[in-house]
């Protein structure tokens, strides 16, 4: 009987060690279960979870394709005020609507017919001129030199040409090229000469002379005009390698009463 009392109170004893024990530990949370790992997706699957959060799908060479419905329009031409290096076009050019339509472009001139016309125009003035006024001016023109050829003269009458000469022209004496009435006054007499030296054609030299002279009224004003040449560029250059050009012009003007 004292043996079984004995057993019953190392029990409770036990009991009651075990139960401070249990008590005295802090209450820790239950570990969670691990969560089994996903399926890696194969390069020709798509992306469940991807396209549920509605992002794109990574194409096998891992750049990421548009998703449905996004796909890319034609890329736009580049801005009218940036040049295809990138620069930007100043803003004085003019843009593509701004250009006028002139229409179809005008035929060229014919510079040969024009001269023709305005010979033909300046004799009916010469006539018209002989008509109304009662003074006159004569041209008269003499040439020396003893390789130097003309290739082309012209005399002109207040900036208008009204004489032009003709091929292989060379004047030893003073000859007549100008003859009618002009208005009494004031006029300037031009002479436009180019000249070559027969010896050597690469030779050349060009002049222009201009003078005013005053025609009296009912007077007859003679107008001489010389032009020399003494150049020797042409024959003495290619072989010495020295020359020059010697060109003058000489005008003499004389007036002379016209009879009534």
């Amino acid at each position: 009987m004292r043996k079984r009392g004995v057993l019953a109170g190392g029990t409770l004893a036990a009991v009651t060690v075990i139960a401070t024990i249990a008590f005295a530990q802090p209450h820790a949370r239950p570990a969670r279960p691990a969560s089994k790992p996903k399926p890696a997706a194969s390069a020709g699957t798509d992306n469940a979870g991807d396209d549920r959060l509605g992002g794109a799908a990574p194409s096998a060479s891992g750049t990421a394709s548009p998703p449905p419905g996004s796909e890319p329009g034609p890329v736009p031409p580049p801005a009218a005020d940036v040049t295809a290096d990138g620069g930007k076009l100043s803003p004085l050019n003019p843009a593509a609507n701004e250009f006028s339509d002139a229409g179809p472009t005008p035929p060229s001139l014919d510079y040969d017919r024009l001269l023709t016309d305005i010979g033909a125009l300046r004799a009916r003035v010469a006539a018209v001129s002989d008509t109304l006024f009662h003074s006159r001016i004569a041209i008269a023109l003499e040439t020396t030199g003893d390789h130097g050829r003309i290739a082309s003269l012209s005399v002109s009458l207040d900036d208008g040409v009204v004489w032009t000469s003709p091929a292989a022209f060379h004047p030893e004496e003073a000859t007549t090229v100008y003859d009618h009435a002009v208005a009494p006054g004031h006029h300037a007499v031009t002479v436009d000469i180019e000249r070559r030296d027969d010896r050597n054609d690469a030779f050349r030299s060009a002049q222009r002379s201009r003078f005013i002279v005053d025609v009296p009224a009912d007077e007859r004003l003679s107008v001489d005009l010389k032009l020399w040449d003494d150049s020797s560029m042409g024959g003495d250059f290619p072989s010495d390698k020295s020359g020059q050009y010697d060109l003058r012009v000489r005008a003499r003007a004389k007036a002379q009463s016209l009879p009534r």
